[in-house]
């Protein structure tokens, strides 16, 4: 090769090297502010505190440090328990650091030329005690795996790992098979549009050859985007395949359940200023000892919510959360409805119960309800006779008489204990009495018409027009409500 041509080549080998480590150096730039945006909407999350928050930055890549500590209202039902218990719980604290690969082609060591602004890996640091613990059920690897995939443009993609395991504690007689978890969150450049894919094909656990749980088929997949109020809005669906749950000790009765099918989904759609909102649970079977349940289903819906005054009360509920003790919490988030929640009632708002139903092994249980409001004006909130003018309510009700025998028995079991001396014949003349008081009682609702009985079906239907209410079509004075006002003009 001439001497010229090999002065061209260097020149252009040198020209892409400087190019690259160029490009490598504003990648880092941008990765940093990228990041920085991402950590300040962590932090802004009502969840936690960020104690501690540091960020390196070198040629070729940077590193991240920081440190949580969990709020109480994340804890609180722990709390309440250890406070029962005469304990407290130290602030559990967390700390996890990024390891930020800078671009262009940041995955090049592994052999992709993927084109990226940063590729973020994720360690969490663990106690002595729990990095013990994880070693022996997931050997070397780690146990949660967590990589950020920034593109340029600021949009990117989470990738979540919680890998395969097979543990068996001998002694113990404890196994568990893990057949993984794998999550894709796809967001754009502000988290305006978030896409959600997420699996765990399956998990077996037996203990001690008395308990027994198994689980398959879990899916989780979601859109959503911003909309012009704010709101994030889109669809979300939850599936469960199938779990078997079985406990078997000396002393105790067995139990069997399993669950088929369960789905649920939830949808957000806008309508001008507004939101509708709607969500549908469903599930196959469910079996407990023998007994059948199902299907079933419940729809719930929410129609004309105010979308600038939710995405407001949204934002505030967060910022009293991150910022407000939590006993003062109800409170101060009362005081914030009151205030800055009254667009949702001026604007015929309209919460439903669209179908609940049950098949059980009594028979078919069927639940409608709705309300509405109309006519809402500004401090009807604080007028409770106001109030109750604006509102529109109707429910209607079927379900076997067996059911409300058997609910009875139960509460009635709870408040007559029979002695432990009792015989089988003691219990039943209890049970005996218990039905025979339920038999009474729903003649009385019978004859005051508040219930109809149709066979084996209990039924019953109320209304409230804004001014009185009607159940079964029979007018039913409500005595606090005072002397009757006109009617509203409708």
């Amino acid at each position: 090769m001439s001497k010229k041509k090999l002065v061209v080549a260097g020149s252009v080998t040198g020209a892409l090297i400087a190019g690259w480590l160029g490009a490598t150096w504003w990648s880092g730039l941008e990765a940093e502010k990228t990041l920085a945006k991402q950590h300040k909407m962590i932090a802004d999350l009502p969840y936690f505190t960020v104690k501690k928050h540091e960020y390196t930055r070198g040629f070729f890549s940077s590193r991240e440090s920081t440190t949580i500590t969990l709020n109480d209202s994340m804890l609180r039902p722990a709390l309440e328990m250890a406070k029962l218990a005469g304990h407290e719980i130290p602030k559990l604290e967390l700390t996890y650091t990024q390891t930020v690969k800078h671009g262009p082609f940041p995955l090049i060591s592994s052999g992709s030329f993927a084109l990226l602004k940063a590729d973020v890996t994720t360690d969490v640091q663990f106690s002595e005690d729990t990095r013990k613990f994880l070693g022996k059920v997931f050997g070397d690897q780690k146990p949660l795996q967590l990589e950020n995939r920034v593109h340029f443009g600021d949009s990117g993609e989470f990738l979540i790992t919680i890998p395969k395991f097979a543990y068996e504690e001998t002694l113990a007689k404890v196994k568990a098979d893990w057949q993984g978890l794998e999550a894709r969150i796809a967001y754009d450049g502000d988290f305006n549009k978030v896409d959600v894919d997420a699996q765990a094909p399956g998990l077996h656990f037996e203990a001690n050859g008395q308990v027994s749980l198994d689980l398959k088929g879990l899916k989780f997949v979601a859109h959503n985007a911003r909309g012009a109020s704010g709101v994030m809005l889109g669809k979300g669906d939850l599936t469960l395949e199938r779990v078997n749950f079985k406990r078997v000790e000396e002393g105790k009765e067995p139990v069997e359940a399993s669950l088929e099918q369960f789905a649920y989904m939830v949808k957000s759609e806008p309508e001008g200023d507004f939101v509708n909102s709607s969500g549908d649970f469903s599930l196959k079977q469910f079996a407990l000892n023998g007994k059948i349940y199902g299907p079933a289903r419940l729809a719930v819906s929410a129609k004309h919510i105010h979308g600038p005054t939710l995405a407001k009360l949204s934002s505030e509920i967060s910022r009293i959360q991150r910022e407000v003790p939590i006993e003062q919490q109800p409170a101060k988030i009362i005081e914030l409805a009151r205030k800055e929640g009254q667009p949702l009632f001026k604007n015929n708002l309209t919460l439903a119960i669209d179908e609940l139903s049950v098949k059980l092994p009594e028979g078919d249980m069927n639940l409608k309800a709705k309300l509405s409001t109309q006519g809402y004006q500004d401090g009807d909130f604080d007028a409770p006779r106001k109030l109750l003018s604006h509102l529109r309510a109707n429910a209607e009700m079927k379900m076997p008489r067996r059911v409300i025998e058997i609910i009875s028995l139960w509460k009635f079991r709870g408040m007559i204990a029979a002695p432990e001396e009792a015989t089988k014949e003691d219990q039943e003349d209890l049970d005996n009495l218990a039905k025979g008081l339920v038999d009474q009682y729903i003649k009385q609702l019978t004859a005051q018409q508040l219930i109809e009985v149709d066979g084996d079906i209990l039924k019953t239907r109320a209304d409230w027009n804004g001014e009185k209410l009607e159940i079964n079509g029979k007018d039913f004075p409500l005595p606090w409500l005072g002397p009757q006002d006109p009617a509203p003009a409708r």
